[in-house]
């Protein structure tokens, strides 16, 4: 059905829109280098706004929007008064200037109806690169949210298809034993053929002969399966790979127009302050998610705000520090790797310390003004509340911004930061991630549960005993770097019970700014790759959890909101949980090994790598000795040779497995390591086997410690 007349009218408006847009951007730029550049430049500036207002004006009449074409033409003759001289670029001319283009993009402004008839939308090329004209498809950006939504759960499939993998391989390393049992079983059957009648005989040989051809298909299949898995894994994460780039870079938006659009609130704040303020804009070509910057319009409207209302002096008292009448405001914008950053700088007074210190202490601020620091000084900003200002208008004095700054950021898991030079202005620089769905994330475990905090928060994993824990004010810390780091066990920040006294021995280091905080975890699995996604709203007001990150065996990961924890810790959340966290673990004492080698070398060599560790030791120099030191006395071990004159290690093993203590531990040490051997020793029941050719005394004390439940298991690892 083709569309209505007023379906294309309605289009024809809304493309026009978006083009005007783009014109003004345009003409803004070369506004704002008119007001503040040199003489010499005027002409060109005029020349490129007169260009913008031209081709808009045009545009206008053609898709009929009157009062965009008599305001577009207004500003256009007084552009021509300044191209003429007959306009002057100072107070009322410059205002006039500036309030001309704010009708324009007022008289922009659609309808009510229009807003409601037609869904926002985002453009991407879709010409080839290089081309002098592209073209441009409209798509709303719920479409290109559902789309990323979908490459979440084709790069979820994939990891379960990954495990599936995973585990067809070893079904068919199962199935390959279970074909070596079952030949050995035929070779065992061969005897019954003297002993059974014929007709028993005949029926069981074939039967056995049946399920041979049997199982070896079926390992064959498996085979084949296993090897064509990786490829086709290997070419799905790829296409996977090249989806989820494609939607993320549909996604992301430019900040430069975004950036640019802040002139109009720092505008309205200059007007309404009686102060002359210039705008100029850095971003190159910085991109963000479009979730990220929508809600950073809010932030950069406060600190925009913020800059000319308490960064930028009056002209009178700028002419009288030596400083030009107009103020200058800086938006910096750029992306390094995942992480974006943009900078809000003003040339103004700086921050009045003490008139912030004079405020602190009147709400219960008790502090040492002169220890305060750039991060000391924005807490005190960003407390709920705060404010500088005396009086109260439109525009500050209510105690309402930089704590809204603070809470959105921490919502995206991003940062801000202060610079100021007392006299010469003052800089706020936001650090916010390029994206908020797909991030790398360290897994860490406490009792049961399993919680994911992401990597850019993570600076190391450590192990911590409980003397390595020392006390700095009534809080436990410990040294990283050698600086005192504070302590905390991650339970007790979650509100997880039952953990007292249990040992906490994994220290996950997070960062946030300059602050790090050590937390204290049963176990580090892990790295994986986190597609986060809200939690719903059960879980709306819970200011620890981030999102929910779907993992392979179809369970949710809760992701960490970081600063959070470090708020809950500042709070006092956790006070001397990790001291009692770090109570030392009960060590079973070291039980008594039985050394069985004919060789008397390897015996001295094992006697001593084991009593040097603290283990008692009996040797026998064969299973026959062996067989009398066990009876007179209990081991927790036995460590035997296979191959030994009177009685092996194999006939050993199957003593051990018929006495009065069966589940006594066995380890084989062989110079014989085929496969052969190995199915030997697993037929009679050996818990490990070592081969003497790759014998090594730290992997062996650990096989021991292992098997007599004596070690103590300790994390440490670097994560990049």
């Amino acid at each position: 059905m083709p569309p209505s007349r007023e379906e294309l009218e309605l289009a024809i408006r809304m493309t026009f829109a978006t083009e005007a847009r783009d014109l003004l951007r345009q003409v803004e730029r070369a506004l704002h280098g008119l007001a503040g550049g040199a003489a010499s430049e005027r002409e060109s500036r005029c020349r490129d706004m007169l260009r913008g207002l031209h081709t808009l004006k045009g545009a206008a009449a053609a898709s009929r929007h009157e009062e965009v074409a008599r305001a577009t033409h207004a500003l256009e003759d007084l552009v021509h008064g300044v191209q003429a001289g007959r306009v002057a670029l100072e107070g009322e001319g410059l205002e006039g200037l500036f309030s001309g283009l704010e009708r324009v993009y007022e008289a922009l402004e659609p309808e009510p109806a229009e807003m409601d008839a037609a869904a926002p939308s985002m453009a991407f090329v879709a010409g080839a690169p290089g081309r002098e004209v592209e073209e441009f498809l409209r798509v709303p950006p719920a479409r290109v949210d559902a789309l990323h939504a979908l490459v979440g759960e084709l790069v979820l499939g994939r990891l379960r298809q990954e495990t599936l993998a995973r585990r067809l391989v070893e079904a068919r390393d199962q199935l390959g034993e279970a074909m070596d049992r079952w030949r050995e079983l035929g070779a065992r059957l061969e005897p019954c053929k003297r002993t059974l009648p014929r007709v028993q005989w005949a029926g069981l040989k074939a039967a056995r002969d049946a399920c041979g051809p049997a199982l070896r298909g079926a390992w064959q299949a498996l085979s084949a399966v296993a090897r064509e898995a990786p490829t086709l894994l290997a070419h799905e994460a790829g296409v996977d790979a090249a989806l989820e780039e494609g939607i993320r870079e549909l996604r992301l938006m430019p900040l430069q127009p975004f950036l640019e659009e802040s002139a109009r609130g720092a505008r309205e704040a200059a007007r309404a302050s009686g102060k002359e303020v210039r705008l100029e804009v850095r971003a190159g070509g910085a991109e963000v998610d479009r979730v990220v910057l929508m809600r950073l319009r809010e932030v950069l409207l406060h600190l925009v705000r913020n800059a000319v209302v308490h960064g930028v002096e009056t002209p009178e008292r700028r002419r009288a520090a030596g400083k030009p009448e107009v103020g200058t405001l800086t938006l910096e914008a750029y992306c390094e790797g995942a992480r974006a950053f943009v900078r809000v700088a003003d040339d103004g007074a700086g921050v009045d310390v003490e008139r912030v210190v004079r405020r602190a202490r009147a709400t219960g601020w008790s502090g040492e003004a002169g220890a305060l620091d750039a991060e000391g000084l924005l807490a005190l900003l960003s407390l709920p509340g705060f404010s500088t200002r005396d009086e109260v208008d439109a525009l500050s004095g209510r105690g309402v911004g930089l704590d809204v700054v603070m809470s959105t950021l921490r919502e995206l898991e991003g940062s801000l930061r202060l610079e100021h030079t007392p006299g010469q202005g003052t800089a706020f620089l936001l650090e916010v991630p390029v994206s908020t769905s797909t991030h790398r994330g360290l897994v860490v475990r406490v009792g049961e549960d399993c919680f994911g905090v992401l990597l850019q928060h993570v600076e190391r994993v450590l192990r911590v005993g409980a003397s390595d824990v020392g006390s700095l004010e009534g809080h436990a810390t410990v040294r990283v770097g050698g600086e005192p780091v504070s302590l905390v066990a991650l339970s007790a920040l979650l509100g997880l019970g039952g953990d007292e006294g249990l040992p906490r021995r994994t220290g996950v280091v997070v960062r946030q700014g300059r602050q790090r905080l050590v937390l204290l975890v049963d176990d580090v699995p892990g790295e994986e790759r986190l597609f986060i996604k809200p939690l719903g709203p059960a879980f709306v007001g819970a200011p620890l959890v981030l999102g929910g990150a779907p993992r392979p065996d179809g369970s949710v990961l809760p992701v960490l909101q970081v600063s959070a924890l470090f708020a809950r810790a500042a709070q006092g959340a956790g006070v001397g949980s990790a001291s009692a966290c770090l109570v030392p673990r009960a060590v079973p004492e070291p039980c008594a090994v039985l050394v069985v080698d004919d060789s008397p070398t390897l015996r001295t060599l094992l006697r001593n790598v084991l009593r040097a560790a603290g283990f008692p030791v009996v040797v026998a120099h064969d299973g026959l000795a062996a067989i009398e030191a066990w009876r007179r006395q209990e081991f927790g071990l036995v460590v035997t040779d296979l191959e030994m004159p009177r009685l092996d290690g194999v006939e050993l093993c199957r003593f051990v497995r018929r006495s009065e203590r069966p589940r006594t531990p066995v380890l084989l040490i062989t110079s014989q390591g085929g496969p052969e051997e190995r199915r030997r020793a697993r037929d009679v029941g050996v818990d490990a086997y070592v081969v003497k050719g790759e014998f090594e005394q730290a992997s062996f004390l650990g096989l021991v410690r292992k098997l007599t439940n004596t070690g103590e298991h300790r994390v440490e690892a670097a994560v990049g």
